[in-house]
């Protein structure tokens, strides 16, 4: 059971070999028509606008003075050799006011993203990392500071989704059932629209979809279901000596919509690991890659606060 959004491209496990399979039917008439048909079925996923912009996340402030402290921060950024004034800026999200520097475009491969940027951005991070200043203590010593050594590589907060109303962040609920996750990969840096795009196709359907945004990947959920909608299964493994402890989906409708995507697409293909004997090599099953439940991003911030339960 995963609480999260963030999925893997593709199985670690040594022991698998993972295939992908074009997916016939519903989505072969998602935003991949305008792609090329491939022999025998399906769409390949085609080249599209890249909705992603990366920079230097400096810092972070909050409190009331917050603009003016950001202000500050950024003129002194637009002064340091070496650094290009008109990539510093200031920008305001939900959780503060945010300096941020440079532009940059994140290279992707058959398999998702890679820690290279265009243009290169080490240079870049190591000199605002290494930025200092001098400050005066409260008990009024002057001491160097080094504001900028948590900055990091982050996506600027500018995309804009056409469907707000459908996003699973503020959505009410416990659980829901992700059914698909979209990635970039160096043919296809549209991962947010591919996400919404199924998100509508299936609401056109008359099924209660969602998306959710994350850093790397966007994914795809069906429905909102209560707490109670799992149980939980424990036994006592006498083997290892353990206690094992399972879920077990109970409620009615989440099983319904399970049966109705029974697996979990990856940009829009089925995945099957491949599961080999270890000793012959010779394929044992071919298992794809389940639909399953996770902790709404609402009720997953109930749980990490203080008294949460």
């Amino acid at each position: 059971m995963v609480k999260g959004n963030e999925q893997p491209g593709r199985s670690s496990a040594s022991r698998y070999q993972v295939r992908r399979v074009c997916v016939a039917g519903v989505l072969t008439v998602l935003v991949w028509a305008a792609g090329c048909q491939r022999p025998g079925g399906g769409f390949a996923l085609t080249p599209g606008a890249d909705e992603e912009t990366w920079a230097i996340r400096c810092i972070t402030l909050q409190g009331p003075e917050r603009f003016q402290r950001a202000n500050a921060y950024a003129e002194a950024l637009k002064k340091v050799p070496g650094l290009k004034p008109e990539l510093v800026q200031v920008l305001s999200e939900e959780d503060g006011t945010t300096v941020f520097y440079g532009r940059y475009q994140r290279e992707y491969g058959p398999d998702g993203a890679t820690d290279r940027y265009e243009p290169n951005h080490l240079h870049d991070l190591e000199v605002i990392h290494d930025l200092s200043a001098r400050v005066i203590d409260a008990d009024g010593r002057p001491r160097d500071s080094w504001p900028f050594r948590m900055a990091s590589m982050d996506l600027l907060p500018t995309y804009r989704p056409a469907h707000p109303e459908w996003n699973l962040e503020p959505a009410e609920g416990y659980w829901s059932l992700h059914v698909a996750v979209f990635y970039n990969t160096e043919t296809m840096r549209s991962r947010r629209f591919a996400a919404e795009e199924y998100c509508r196709l299936l609401r056109e359907q008359g099924e209660p979809a969602y998306y959710h945004h994350g850093l790397m990947n966007s994914s795809v959920y069906v429905g909102t279901y209560p707490e109670g909608a799992l149980i939980e299964i424990r036994r006592d493994d006498p083997l290892a000596g353990t206690l094992v402890v399972t879920s077990k989906i109970v409620d009615p409708q989440m099983l319904e919509a399970q049966k109705r995507f029974p697996t979990s697409l990856q940009n829009g293909h089925t995945v099957f690991d491949i599961v080999r004997d270890p000793k012959t090599g010779a394929v044992r099953e071919r298992v794809a890659t389940p639909s399953f439940p996770v902790v709404m991003p609402r009720a997953q911030r109930q749980l990490e606060r203080p008294g949460g339960s």
